[in-house]
């Protein structure tokens, strides 16, 4: 992903921040991005917001770390749709991965493992990595947060995965309107999935942040009870099952999501930065390998803090979608604006995620074209009735314009899912070398 912007792109993103950050939203953003400045380098100490966003901006693009900013300033107000929309909408490449994490993960992986052995390898007094060792033993607490952080996000997304994977695979006996005789998916079939489900929350709540624990036991609770009242078949308990799941799918993915998003946000890759400069200094090819995985940190921040934002953002578009289908479900005197402000919110998503993406696709076509067609056939009062279909044949085209829509959508977002989740996996190994490292410089080492 590239670090240049244009002049207008640069002095719009300056405004954005100038009319929604404060000083302190700048001081936390500077503080949590991985490259040089920091609050004491590029705020003056007096001015408006728009001052310290100008200020900020010329410093990181100075230092080559646009992009890596702008992900954490996107993150600051994350939430607020507008703002967020301002900011990714002039660069879209903040919520598109452009590549994999794991060759980068691998470098870092290698050349930890290499100082590790070269440390090991050189008694004291003579140990080549005396400032390594150093920065070791006065910041063991952010690199075992790091460390941390690694595994939890390997629990979080292993959670949100079972449950994405429920919620899609298990449509069958989601959708309220299907039927025992309708049903493509076997019953056991079913079960098997809601059981796998108890499985993975069982496994994983030792290694999850404790906001998420509950979350965990909830989907091991509801998991457990709906597994063994479908498997029993009864009618009435069948249905109960269903309804809790239908309300953990709904609820759970968002509040995981909530906690991986935070968990990525304060992740202290300065830290880790720290420390692969400081084992830089090695002598041979370990203090190599070591600049090497300076330049490939960097990239992998990027990489992985594209594919944590493309994933936050489809969550984001997933609760409107699921907001545009009740509206569906009971339209109400309000139809015409509620169902506009959910599928405003949509579009503009979707635009930002797929529109001139690589074989991107518009998978909104259908339903927008059922949304005019239906808007046309509404009586005016005091003319003739428009010709053609009713609104009611109308609405009838919309639902089911939404159903393959609502289909689509969901593949897409748990490809983009199932990215996350292979991303996060190929850095274990990263964890891995990480904790050799913390274990292998004691804290009464003497080669300082």
């Amino acid at each position: 992903m590239a670090d240049t912007l244009t002049a207008q792109q640069f002095d719009e993103l300056c405004r954005v921040m100038g009319d929604n950050f404060k000083r302190d939203d700048f001081e936390r953003v500077l503080e949590r991005y991985p490259g040089k400045e920091g609050p004491g380098t590029c705020l003056p100490e007096n001015g408006a917001p728009l001052q310290f966003a100008t200020s900020c901006m010329k410093a990181v693009n100075l230092e080559g770390t646009m992009i890596p900013f702008l992900s954490r300033v996107v993150e600051q107000k994350w939430k607020d749709e507008k703002f967020r929309a301002s900011i990714v909408g002039k660069v879209r490449g903040l919520v598109r991965a452009s590549s994999a994490v794991e060759p980068y993960s691998k470098t870092i992986a290698g050349a930890l493992t290499a100082l590790t052995a070269a440390l090991a390898a050189s008694p004291s007094p003579q140990c080549p990595g005396r400032t390594t060792c150093e920065f070791v033993r006065q910041s063991r607490d952010p690199i075992r947060i790091v460390t941390a952080s690694l595994d939890q996000f390997d629990a979080l997304k292993t959670l949100h995965d079972s449950l994405h994977v429920l919620q899609v695979n298990g449509t069958d006996w989601l959708d309220e309107d299907q039927t025992d005789e309708s049903r493509d998916l076997p019953r056991e079939n079913f079960v098997e999935m809601v059981g796998k489900l108890n499985s993975v929350a069982t496994a994983v709540e030792e290694r999850l942040p404790a906001e998420v624990k509950e979350s965990c036991r909830r989907c091991r609770d509801v998991a457990t009870d709906a597994a063994q009242k479908l498997a029993a078949g009864a009618k009435n308990e069948s249905e109960y099952a269903l309804a809790e799941l239908r309300a953990l799918v709904a609820r759970e993915p968002e509040l995981i999501d909530e906690a991986m998003f935070v968990l990525s946000r304060d992740l202290p890759l300065r830290a880790l930065r720290d420390l692969i400069e400081a084992g830089a200094s090695v002598a041979g090819a370990p203090g190599q390998q070591m600049k090497q995985a300076a330049e490939a940190l960097r990239s992998l921040s990027e990489a992985l803090r594209a594919r944590i934002l493309e994933h936050a953002l489809w969550q984001a578009t997933e609760i409107h979608v699921r907001a545009l289908a009740r509206v569906l479900d009971n339209p109400t005197g309000t139809f015409l604006t509620d169902l506009s402000t959910e599928w405003s919110a949509i579009k503009q998503n979707l635009r930002i995620l797929l529109d001139g993406a690589p074989n991107g696709t518009q998978i909104d076509l259908s339903l927008n074209g059922a949304l005019v067609l239906y808007e046309r056939s509404l009586p005016t009062k005091g003319k003739p009735a428009p010709p053609g279909p009713s609104p009611a044949e109308r609405l009838a085209g919309i639902v089911a314009a939404f159903d393959e829509f609502q289909l689509k959508a969901s593949l897409l977002f748990l490809a983009v899912d199932q990215a996350l989740k292979t991303e996060f996996s190929s850095l274990l190994p990263l964890r891995d070398s990480l904790q050799a490292l913390d274990g292998q410089v004691t804290q009464f080492c003497d080669c300082s």
